[in-house]
């Protein structure tokens, strides 16, 4: 039981960030105080070194004065010896290493002056030495320093001190950097935890927020904090995403519901005629008129149908795109001959400006269904008059206008054109057979290419469907 809780607790974030937050201010708490303990005790061994050498100075002076140097020696002995604090034993060696003077307190240290020490004199380099002695147990600090006189080596001075208070100044340091330590990790602990809770804390209003967000209430919004910092981008994060979720509910309802009604009403007349055909004996020729107008029906639902899936498998990014590079002035070329006919039988102008070879990357059937749907919509809604289509490009874009003098659609209706099963006057759609389908997926086969459609229309006077694509640059 005990290891599930604790399991439970490890799993936690609070818990495991307060445990890398101790961790981490342990380490670093331990690598600045080991520093600063081994920077004190450099600098009291420093101190030491500089107190044995300014007297190893003094001494130095006296001996060069050969005549009153056992005299000053043995004078210098009684003085040093009634330091309370640091007090330093000293001898005095010749040049070949023999003892001449040895201060009391150095001979019951048992020091022997090692090989390395002399090789070091010979050189004329002074020694330092950490030394502990047998008898006491207590470390000392010894310094031997070679003595020149006319170039020639005249002595040898080694003056020492014991370091009883430099490790007792150590171990209270010690001692306070450990009570220090223990104070600092419960405080940095305390802080960890509060830091990592307080840090946390809109984790589980997030949480619990998008817990209680249902399809039923998608209208609903986290509540930033106003700080600006990472968790107010998460929440801001958040509510774009429901946003477009939101939308994407919105649209689905919207699409089902239009398509339903889109889909009911031709079957509803479908059904009509046919009880009508059968309410009473009909010749061959009224069943065969009634046949071919129940083809032309199935077939106006068979192209809704597939407009349907071709919207859902956009939405879905399941459409297949076969990109390449293209000419976009001989494809439209091929569109615009293809419709010249159907504009003839309407008595309209389709004119074609001269186009610029221009090149973009593409799916070349895309494409077509693109200029297929402007063209048709521009040849449907216009009574008479001229359709013209014009070509031109610049360094990033090609632009392609379509310019009808068309019935027009009002400025109020224009931002919903591209919406599916949006018509600004049903009625007047009644007689193309169209649902409202044709702009949403021109729109879309222009996103797909990294392009954009936009109008510009005037009621009673006609519209202008301006595409930009991006120019291919090998």
């Amino acid at each position: 039981m005990s290891s599930k809780i604790g399991g439970k607790l490890y799993r936690r974030t609070d818990i495991k960030l307060t445990l890398w937050y101790v961790f981490t201010f342990i380490l670093s708490t331990l690598i600045i105080c080991g520093f600063l303990y081994f920077r004190l005790k450099h600098q009291l061994i420093k101190e030491i070194d500089q107190f044995l050498l300014d007297e190893t100075m003094e001494m130095e002076r006296v001996l060069l004065q050969a005549s009153r140097e056992i005299h000053f020696l043995m004078r210098f002995e009684d003085e040093v010896m009634g330091r309370k604090y640091y007090p330093f034993f000293f001898q005095v060696l010749n040049g070949e290493g023999a003892p001449l003077y040895t201060s009391k307190g150095f001979r019951e240290l048992g020091y022997v002056v090692s090989e390395e020490v002399l090789a070091n004199v010979m050189r004329g380099k002074e020694t330092r030495e950490r030394f502990i002695s047998s008898n006491r147990r207590t470390p000392y600090r010894l310094i031997t320093t070679p003595v020149y006189k006319d170039g020639t080596l005249h002595g040898i001075i080694q003056v020492g001190t014991h370091l009883r208070f430099v490790r007792k100044n150590l171990v209270h340091f010690r001692n306070n950097l450990l009570a220090a330590l223990l104070i600092m990790l419960a405080l940095g602990t305390l802080g960890g935890w509060v830091l990592a809770r307080r840090s946390l804390s809109p984790v589980g209003y997030i949480a619990s927020k998008t817990r209680s967000i249902t399809p039923e209430n998608l209208s609903e919004r986290l509540q930033a904090r106003g700080t600006g910092d990472e968790m107010d981008q998460l929440i801001h994060t958040i509510n774009g995403m429901i946003a477009r979720l939101e939308d994407s509910f919105k649209r689905m309802a919207e699409f089902t519901a239009d398509a339903s009604h889109e889909l009911k009403t031709p079957i509803c007349a479908l059904k009509g005629e046919a009880e009508v055909l059968l309410s009473k004996p009909r010749s061959p020729e009224e069943y065969q008129e009634g046949l071919t107008h129940f083809i032309e029906q199935f077939e106006h639902l068979n192209r809704m149908i597939n407009n349907l899936i071709l919207l859902s498998k956009f939405d879905s990014r399941q459409a297949e795109m076969n990109i390449t590079p293209l000419r976009l002035d001989l494809l439209l070329k091929d569109i615009v001959n293809l419709f010249r006919i159907l504009a003839e039988q309407k008595e309209i102008e389709l004119i074609m400006e001269p186009f610029q070879e221009v090149k973009v990357r593409g799916d070349k059937i895309r494409l077509q269904q693109l200029f297929t749907n402007l063209i048709d919509n521009a040849i449907k809604f216009t009574q008479k008059g001229t359709i013209q289509v014009t070509l031109e490009k610049d360094k990033k874009y090609v632009t392609v206008k379509i310019k009808d003098t068309g019935m027009g659609i009002p400025r109020e209706e224009q931002a919903n054109i591209f919406k599916r099963f949006y018509r600004v006057d049903k009625s007047r759609s009644k007689d193309t057979g169209g649902v409202g389908l044709g702009l949403s997926i021109a729109q879309w086969i222009a996103h797909a290419h990294h392009g954009r459609i936009e109008v510009d229309s005037e009621l009673n006077k006609g519209s202008t469907f301006t595409l930009y694509l991006p120019i291919y640059k090998a």
